[in-house]
């Protein structure tokens, strides 16, 4: 089965995430030796959207790291992050800064993405794992969201309140 270039860009960062993990250190020089290695740069053109799009979520989840942990701390429950494996670490973290980064692709496609992920770079048992801490999050997510939304539509605005006082 042919993978889409952000399926690709997916797996990229998912590389790199699990590489800082290992060395601690992200820098311009050790992405271009990865991008130097990578099989994309193969395709020149489908090699520079993987690039960009894989760029794009590692320095996303870089930026946003301590947020993206508590969330995957307080979603996975029973479960102390030290004791996740790196690679599942890496996927989890991937899938939640993608869903912070980039609230416009649903959070079925990035929940998708994450498990499909996982099959292919961890098992079956840390799939099942993600897929159940990616959605928590998400709906959690989205609840908050539902509840502003609610709480802004209950609250009139300045021009309603003028128009109340008035009557």
């Amino acid at each position: 089965m042919s993978r889409s270039p952000r399926r690709k860009g997916r797996e990229a960062a998912l590389q790199l995430l699990y590489q800082v993990e290992l060395t601690g250190e992200l820098s311009e020089a050790i992405l271009e030796l990865f991008w130097e290695q990578h099989p994309s740069q193969a395709a020149k053109e489908e090699g520079a959207s993987i690039r960009e799009f894989a760029e794009l979520l590692v320095k996303g989840v870089m930026a946003d790291r301590t947020r993206i942990d508590g969330l995957i701390d307080s979603a996975a429950r029973n479960w102390n992050l030290e004791r996740l494996s790196r690679v599942d670490l890496s996927v989890l973290r991937l899938a939640v800064g993608e869903m912070l980064a980039m609230p416009e692709t649903p959070a079925a496609v990035i929940i998708n993405e994450a498990v499909e992920i996982a099959r292919r770079f961890s098992d079956e048992k840390a799939a099942s794992f993600i897929n159940a801490v990616v959605d928590r999050i998400a709906r959690e997510r989205g609840a908050a969201k539902e509840a502003q939304r609610l709480g802004d539509q209950e609250r009139p605005g300045v021009v309603d309140e003028i128009k109340t006082q008035r009557n």
